[in-house]
């Protein structure tokens, strides 16, 4: 969500977007009766500043206070707002498209077969630092909101150690992977959406 709204002269009330917090939707894993809770402590309120660009994962329960006082559309709240595509790798640097799929395929091969059916729900991005010799120099979490699934739990595993083990298989195929050497260094963007 991109505001264009002129935030600081707005003659409205309302306008901000409204996200669940993500352990909300865990809510009772962490409960703690002597513990009270405000709005706040459940729902974020992001307000539409001017230019700021604001990116959640959308399958948060989210939404837009209700917007009351201006009737004409030239002073009320205006943004620009998508979604992004499916995710894909991508890189940037020396290897081709296929030298990074060819470097991959294996990997994802094995993670996913680890893994299936993941008991993690949400969205996972790694960036794979790629030496010229084609090794992974190193590995960096771009964005994480990866919660546990209980529905996808086999029987006999604890939900604590679900989301590590997702994490771990990711960084040992991953970390793992060789692609051909090539003339420089490149960065590969790997994101994976759990449903």
């Amino acid at each position: 969500v991109l505001s264009l709204t002129r935030w600081e002269e707005r003659r409205f009330s309302g306008g901000e977007t409204s996200l669940l917090r993500p352990e909300t939707l865990d809510y009772w894993r962490g409960f703690d009766s002597s513990v009270g809770l405000e709005r706040g402590d459940l729902v974020a309120e992001v307000q539409p500043l001017f230019d700021r660009l604001t990116v959640f994962d959308a399958r948060l329960p989210h939404g837009v206070s209700r917007v009351e006082g201006e009737r004409d559309p030239r002073g009320g709240r205006l943004v620009l707002h998508g979604w992004f595509t499916e995710p894909a790798p991508f890189s940037e640097g020396a290897l081709t498209e296929e030298e990074v799929g060819e470097g991959l395929a294996a990997p994802l091969e094995a993670l996913y077969a680890e893994i299936s059916p993941p008991a993690v729900t949400g969205l996972l991005a790694v960036r794979l630092e790629v030496g010229a010799d084609g090794t992974v120099a190193a590995l960096r979490h771009l964005a994480d909101t990866l919660v546990v699934d209980p529905s996808q739990l086999q029987r006999g595993a604890e939900a604590d150690d679900a989301r590590p083990a997702v994490l771990n298989a990711v960084e040992t195929h991953l970390g793992g992977a060789r692609f051909a050497p090539s003339g420089g260094n490149s960065s590969v963007t790997v994101p994976f959406l759990f449903d």
